[in-house]
This record gives C-alpha cells, structure tokens and sequence, in this order.
C-alpha cells in the first residue's frame, strides 16, 4: 500500500536527498584520497646511466616499442607515475615520447631514472 501525501499538505519541506549530500560527498572525497596515494606509490627503480639509457630509448625508437619511463621528478616525496608510450623522435638530448592517449610528451634525457621495455601482447598469440 502507498500513501501519497500532495505536496501543498506536507508539514515540513522535504529537501529529499539533500541532506545525504555531505555524508556522500565525505565518503567520496575519502575513497578518492585514498585512490590517489594508491597511484602516487611508484616502486623506486634503480638509476640507471646515461648510455644506457639512451642505448635503450635508440632501441625502442628504431623498433617502435613501448617503453616504460620513470622520470627523477618527485611530488610529494614519491615518484611521478611512470610514462608508457612509443618514443617517436629526438632532438638534442630530448625525446618525444608518444602516449597511448595520442598525447605527445616531450622528456630530457637528464630527467630519466629508468627506461624498461614494455612487452605488447599480440592478440593472435592470446591463448583463450
């Protein structure tokens, strides 16, 4: 059975779910915070030298390879989130280094910590 009262008879105005609003908005911002130090947590790879590195960024560019990228930049007293994308060129110690997104990021060499090859899975080798 359903008792629908007009509204012109209410005893009170009901603001309806408004007054949740700050009890979802707390838990939200919580879950979010709580998100971001997750991502924010990158493991520290070890600093690898300057021929290595661009031994290994000229391989992945003349292979058009992935490449995974952690920069010596921290914020917040941890490393920025790693860079996964195709370096598409250089120039005078920088690289271009395009994103999966479509984005095109532009890294000085001096900034890298690591470069890691990152493994494609082709979907004809997909064994499902």
């Amino acid at each position: 059975m359903e008792r629908i009262v007009p509204r012109d008879k209410w005893l009170y105005n009901d603001r309806g779910m408004m007054k949740w609003m700050g009890w979802l908005l707390s838990d939200h911002s919580a879950f979010m915070e709580g998100e971001k130090n997750k991502e924010n947590l990158q493991p520290i790879l070890p600093q690898m030298g300057v021929v290595d590195i661009s031994d290994r960024l000229q391989q992945a560019w003349e292979s058009a390879d992935y490449v995974s990228i952690q920069l010596n930049v921290l914020n917040h007293d941890n490393f920025v989130p790693e860079l996964v994308g195709v370096v598409v060129g250089f120039d005078a110690g920088r690289i271009y280094l395009q994103m999966d997104s479509g984005e095109t990021k532009l890294l000085r060499v001096e900034e890298i910590r690591s470069v890691i090859p990152v493994r494609e899975d082709k979907w004809w080798n997909d064994d499902k």
